[in-house]
């Protein structure tokens, strides 16, 4: 009989949770309360219902387009390599069109509670009660959950003295859509990362001041990485990571950041290197500083009637509104902490995904981390990784050896942030999973099948795509979009056909950089491949 799977949540992770499902030969159900998939993708300008993180209406992706899909279904030729929101939502109605998806979700189906069946000891399986909108609750038993209910689910706005007494308005980026309501305002943003980086922007233009509070400082990482090519293609580059110490990768990447960039100046720079501190993917920011438009202050200390006091002592008054860019608390208030903790920090989740906890592995937590990359390619290894565990062709280790790893993870990242902070490195986690699920791009495999692929695998950057060409489920057009995917980097932008034609115009421009770029990373391969590096 066909063991059944309840999904929560038709977002981006909840999609693919429903493909790898039916890859393994499962039978899912996907719930959610709107009426259409593609979760938070679907932009609505109506702020009044609510918490849930939302869209605002000119967001472009901070991760390209070949680093930001699932493994087995790249992107248009005509997507620019950084996309705006509806692009990204076809995007995910096409997914479940080519796949056959949609039959397995049921819209409009708000998820009441998750509990332990009644013969959960012996069988691991799970009580699931829905209500359909206007109909009354039902119940039916699951062999599986799945929860992908997303990670920007209520917005997170500190607790500061003299709140109550400000007279302005305290709000959180989840309400912001446009900026004409904000016009000749003078607003404090409080944030030092994505939201907080690219509304202090939009501002600048109808609002009469802009002010940015910050605690520790930031990086910010232009989209256009070197040599033209997105940021995250360009630093992500396997034959990098499979050779070079991240603090050297780090510290090359901090040096193009500071070419020609004063942090310290600006008043942003961090005292921690690049990867161990907070970034922005953002195009505009350091200009708008520069022009003073928008203005550095420290960490708020307190709020006034008309304003705020800073850390430092120093006041703002005639203050009309505080925006929090503070980032989202992940909350699932449809199952009790014991079995899946909000505190995202405790949950003491197995490769984020299962919770140690639990006698059987049948609950999955998937996208429910903050992470630094992409979350897309992301949900869907983590998806493909609980339903071979699910259908028992990977086995977890036992609950003390999950908590040892767990420990170990908290360990290290505090030590990379040099605080406790829970920001999990998207791409490491791939590769992790990728190894559990046997998918994992061995170039030692590949060039025993094929060379070119293999050498192509390893100068690419490390893309979804190579996670299609060995282990389960591989993708025959996983070859082809490795080998092209610098063209991908720029086909969608008007005026250009393929890089390589770009790069014969540039007469000792940037082939030889290009050229200098393969010449290493060949004699990398060689030495990889003397030393035995773990591929």
């Amino acid at each position: 009989m066909t063991k059944t799977v309840a999904i929560v949540g038709a977002g981006p992770c909840g999609i693919t949770a429903v493909k790898a499902c039916l890859e393994e030969g499962l039978r899912p159900t996907a719930f959610d309360t709107k009426d259409k998939i593609g979760g938070l993708w679907n932009y609505d300008p109506d702020t009044s219902d609510g918490t849930s993180g939302r869209l605002f209406k000119n967001l472009v992706t901070n991760t390209c387009t070949i680093m930001t899909c699932f493994s087995d279904f790249p992107f248009p030729k005509e997507a620019p390599p950084f996309i705006r929101h509806p692009m990204f939502l076809k995007y995910f109605n096409d997914y479940a069109d080519r796949f056959k998806l949609r039959d397995h979700f049921q819209l409009g189906t708000e998820v009441v509670r998750i509990e332990q069946a009644k013969d959960y000891d012996s069988t691991g399986r799970w009580q699931v009660h829905t209500r359909r909108l206007g109909q009354d609750v039902t119940s039916e038993t699951y062999d599986y959950v799945m929860v992908c209910s997303g990670a920007f689910t209520e917005p997170f706005i500190p607790t500061v003295p003299g709140m109550d007494q400000y007279r302005g308005e305290i709000s959180h980026t989840y309400k912001y859509r446009v900026s004409e309501p904000y016009a000749e305002k003078s607003v404090l943003v409080v944030g030092e990362s994505f939201s907080a980086c690219d509304i202090a922007v939009e501002l600048c233009n109808p609002a009469k001041q802009v002010y940015l509070s910050i605690r520790h400082g930031f990086w910010v990482y232009q989209r256009r990485g070197p040599g033209g090519l997105p940021y995250d293609a360009s630093l992500l580059r396997r034959w990098a990571l499979t050779i070079l110490p991240i603090w050297l990768v780090g510290y090359l990447y901090q040096r193009f950041l500071e070419r020609d960039v004063n942090y310290a100046a600006l008043g942003i720079r961090p005292s921690r290197p690049v990867f161990g501190e907070a970034f922005a993917v953002n195009d505009f920011v350091i200009s708008q500083i520069n022009c003073g438009k928008i203005k550095i202050v420290p960490e708020i200390e307190r709020f006034l009637r008309t304003g705020v006091e800073f850390v430092d002592g120093t006041k703002l008054e005639d203050l009309d509104m505080v925006m929090y860019g503070t980032g989202y608390s992940i909350k699932t208030p449809f199952i009790d902490d014991s079995l899946l903790s909000d505190d995202v920090g405790t949950r003491n989740s197995y490769k984020y995904t299962f919770p140690a906890n639990q006698p059987h592995p049948t609950l999955a937590a998937i996208g429910l981390i903050p992470p630094d990359a992409g979350l897309t390619p992301i949900g869907e290894a983590q998806a493909r990784y609980a339903v071979m565990v699910f259908q028992g062709k990977i086995k977890l280790p036992t609950a003390e050896e999950m908590k040892r790893e767990i420990d170990q993870k908290a360990k290290a990242l505090c030590e990379r942030y040099g605080r406790p902070k829970f920001l999990v490195p998207g791409k490491e986690l791939i590769e992790e999973l990728a190894h559990e699920i046997g998918c994992f791009p061995s170039l030692k495999r590949i060039f025993l099948q094929d060379p070119r692929l293999a050498l192509h695998v390893f100068l690419a950057p490390v893309t979804p795509f190579a996670h299609r060409i060995l282990g389960p489920h591989p993708w025959p057009g996983a070859r082809d979009t490795i080998m092209t995917w610098l063209d991908a980097c720029f086909s969608g932008i008007e005026g250009h056909t393929t890089p390589s034609r770009r790069f014969k115009k540039e007469e000792g421009g940037s082939s030889w950089i290009l050229r200098s770029v393969i010449l290493v990373a060949l004699v990398a391969f060689a030495i990889a491949a003397v030393f035995h590096c773990k591929f």
